[in-house]
């Protein structure tokens, strides 16, 4: 049996549990350099903090 060199993004992905993929979620954003960390969005609806 012969070694693969490189495993696909989507093999590794599928593995994943649904917690882990929101543990390392980053999204695209150009103006600030590349893929960063989502920030935390409010919820519609709950009062503001302060």
């Amino acid at each position: 049996m012969a070694l693969r060199k490189t495993i696909p993004m989507t093999e590794l992905r599928d593995r994943l549990t649904p917690e882990q993929r929101e543990q390392h979620g980053t999204d695209y954003h150009g103006s600030r350099g590349g893929w960063v960390r989502p920030t935390d969005k409010p919820t519609p609806g709950t009062p503001k903090k302060g």
